[in-house]
């Protein structure tokens, strides 16, 4: 008996623990969500002078090596893994000399990919404040949201949040700059997040952010509240984007083009059209070199054009000319040798008429007596010379 109520107390203590270690991180106020795909040396700038470095990624389970820093100073390092969570706590005493620890990152690894023989790592970084270092500047900062489903509520520099799409607990959240979308979720429910987070350089921004706390209906209306929402300016970020196109030089017929192309900045939205067909977009692009597929295509000239669209309404476009197929050249080259000798014989053959005229001429010049020549000259000025007294 003694041993069951030991145990019963071990479990009684172990869930307080989690308890408290769960409310503190509910009680911290998050500046961050992010989800991003690093690899070995990616260097990452946070919020209030922290920074994350990525020594080394494990190319078998995209396990991570991390190291943060704050104000270039390293003050912690670990490793993320599946299922278990990298978490920097940062001790601090009080004035009665009591120590509170305080959550300010949580780094969870999300799944890896290849790319080019190397190994990327999808992880969800969660920063929270840092009760010693002053906050950057919020638009808001652990507000509150009221969101009327199907009507648009206004935010911060032009921007405006819409719920919409109720249906079993679930809505979808959109966010959007100047009337454009930048940012849409669907089927998240309470205890979801919803985050907008752009990247300049190595620095990771999150400019809106929203934990929801509540979905109800009522007779006249349904509604979504967030909670611990945040919003941030975008101003400079996206300045100066630009696009670089690289299509093959050969494609064959009737098989499929890879179109690459390379952004120097982050984009909302990224589209590729040929011949003024959408053939593939991408939300939230960073700076990065991509790849689109195209369909297969027929012998021909096609127009390749990338549009990428940012927040503030800006569309940057850049196109190509795409050649699939062999040229008539290229498929006729004995026919086009051809054409060409027999073009030079032509020439030669014309060459060669034009001289044995010449030498006729002087020929037949040359047998005409000296006399006779004289003579038919007079005949001929004497003619003008009665024309003209006519």
């Amino acid at each position: 008996m003694k041993y069951i109520r030991f145990a019963i107390a071990v479990i009684c203590v172990f869930t307080i623990f989690c308890g408290f270690a769960n409310a503190a991180e509910e009680m911290e106020e998050q500046i961050q969500h992010a989800k991003i795909t690093v690899g070995a040396n990616d260097s990452i700038l946070l919020d209030q002078g922290y920074s994350i470095n990525v020594i080394d990624v494990n190319s078998e389970n995209g396990d991570l090596f991390i190291e943060v820093y704050v104000n270039e100073k390293k003050v912690e390092q670990g490793i993320v893994k599946e299922n278990k969570p990298f978490r920097y706590l940062k001790t601090i005493e009080d004035e009665d000399d009591e120590e509170t620890d305080y959550l300010i990152f949580n780094v969870s690894l999300q799944g890896t990919e290849d790319k080019d023989g190397e190994t990327y790592s999808e992880i969800i970084i969660k920063q929270y404040i840092d009760p010693e270092i002053a906050p950057d500047d919020y638009l808001m900062l652990d507000d509150s949201v009221s969101l009327n489903i199907g009507k648009e509520t206004e935010l911060k520099e032009d921007y405006t949040i819409k719920a919409t799409d109720l249906d079993d607990e679930t809505v979808t959240i959109t966010l959007r700059k100047n009337g454009n979308i930048i940012k849409e979720t669907e089927d998240i429910g309470e205890g979801d997040v919803f985050a907008y987070t752009r990247k300049n350089g190595d620095r990771l921004m999150t400019i809106f952010m929203g934990e929801i706390d509540t979905i109800f209906e009522t007779t006249d209306s349904d509604h979504v509240i967030l909670k611990k929402v945040i919003q941030k300016t975008d101003e400079g970020i996206g300045d100066g984007l630009e696009i670089k196109i690289e299509v093959p030089e050969k494609n064959p017929a009737n098989e499929k083009a890879i179109i690459s192309y390379t952004l120097d900045g982050y984009a909302d939205r990224v589209e590729i059209y040929v011949d003024g067909d959408l053939i593939d977009q991408r939300k939230e692009v960073d700076e990065d070199t991509y790849d689109a597929v195209t369909d297969k295509l027929s012998t021909g000239e096609y127009n390749i054009e990338i549009k990428a669209i940012t927040s503030e309404g800006i569309m940057i476009t850049e196109s190509a000319l795409l050649i699939v197929g062999k040229t008539a050249k290229e498929e006729n080259p004995e026919n086009d040798a051809g054409d060409i000798i027999e073009k030079a014989e032509n020439v030669t053959s014309s060459a060669s008429e034009a001289v044995d005229k010449i030498n006729e001429t002087t020929t037949a010049l040359e047998k005409v007596p000296a006399p006779g020549a004289f003579f038919a000259i007079f005949i001929l000025l004497g003619a003008w010379v009665w024309c003209r007294k006519r």
